[in-house]
């Protein structure tokens, strides 16, 4: 698996050669991986922060009130405050969204190579990827309404609201990550073929 990751790395930006199956999907993983923990270390703190910050300021509104009215002042505040903090999460995400797919881009490639395919196939997934990170600021306002008219006694149907509140982004993510997919198993050529020698193997 090191090896793999010391291979993607090094090859960062050189689309030629091949990469076997095994030594892609290492490195998928490593680069996901990353990605995740890049997120869960800025994101974690914040959204921590954000929701003490609005029960305080709801135990505050809601003093004096009857439960239902304190309750539901807490619940108003820490919607607000999370709704707050979405502009910070979206970057977060499209940063972490690029890092992707720079760090896939040419193993990416070297991995249709290896299974006969052109380079040009990973337009498909890129364009699903770029399109959707592009997507996402212009729907921020909406992102944020919707959060805050959110009811936290209906969790489910509280995130469907919110998800239809993205748009089209996601469904183009999730079609960039299914191309990907549907691709990068595919079967290494045996031998040589027009794209190099035999594959990098981990």
């Amino acid at each position: 698996m090191l090896d793999a990751i010391k291979h993607g790395l090094s090859n960062l930006f050189n689309p030629n050669g091949r990469d076997a199956r095994q030594a892609f999907w290492y490195y998928v993983l490593f680069i996901y991986l990353l990605t995740m923990a890049i997120s869960m270390v800025v994101i974690m703190p914040v959204t921590m922060q954000s929701v003490m910050t609005g029960v305080q300021q709801g135990i505050e509104a809601g003093r004096g009130q009857d439960p239902a009215a304190a309750q539901a002042a807490v619940q108003a505040s820490m919607l607000t405050s999370m709704s707050q903090i979405f502009p910070a999460m979206m970057w977060v995400s499209m940063i972490t969204g690029i890092i992707m797919l720079v760090g896939l881009g040419a193993s990416f490639v070297r991995r249709l190579h290896d299974s006969g395919l052109s380079s040009y196939w990973a337009l498909l997934p890129a364009a699903c990827q770029i399109v959707s990170l592009a997507a996402v600021p212009s729907q921020l306002t909406r992102i944020q309404e919707s959060i805050q008219s959110m009811d936290l006694r209906n969790p489910l149907a509280g995130f469907a609201m919110m998800q239809g509140s993205f748009g089209i982004g996601p469904l183009l993510a999730w079609a960039a990550i299914g191309i990907v997919v549907a691709l990068g198993v595919r079967k290494s050529m045996p031998g040589p073929n027009r794209f190099g020698d035999a594959p990098f193997v981990a």
